[in-house]
């Protein structure tokens, strides 16, 4: 069953999304998880340290998510899957306004661990790398049979 499953996706896709990070964006995500380091809502501080305030690399992350389920999307339903694994290393800050374009790229299918594994890239408007890295999805197992 799982081949079976698994033949609903290739390497070599790519999904790719794009969006402007708002102070709308920023604030909620604070809000959410209690992270208001001055880097984020204090313009004063993340001007003098940053050059203005920069969105939360777990914000960022969370777009990877919604990237890679629109890529995969109900292909791997039944059995379904779960994130296992968002490895993301941030190497250029996204300012407030900036527009990132988040692009997730099948790298490998393992069907013996259940896996798909996506490269990920984030790219700003001016086409700069601020992360990149990979996230891996586990797919389910199936439910046993009834007796």
């Amino acid at each position: 069953m799982l081949t079976t499953v698994f033949s609903q996706v290739r390497i070599g896709e790519t999904h790719r999304i794009a969006k402007t990070i708002s102070e709308s964006d920023v604030y909620m995500y604070a809000g959410i998880v209690g992270d208001f380091h001055p880097n984020h809502v204090n313009a004063v501080y993340a001007d003098e340290k940053l050059g203005g305030r920069v969105a939360h690399g777990a914000l960022l992350t969370g777009f990877v998510s919604r990237c890679t389920v629109e890529l995969i999307g109900e292909r791997l339903t039944p059995p379904g899957y779960v994130a296992q694994i968002f490895n993301i290393k941030c190497v250029s800050p996204v300012f407030l306004g900036d527009t990132i374009t988040v692009i997730v790229t099948i790298s490998e299918i393992d069907i013996e661990r259940r896996k798909v594994i996506m490269d990920v890239k984030i790219e700003n408007q001016r086409g700069q790398t601020c992360a990149v890295g990979e996230t891996v999805i586990k797919v389910l197992r199936e439910p046993a049979a009834a007796s």
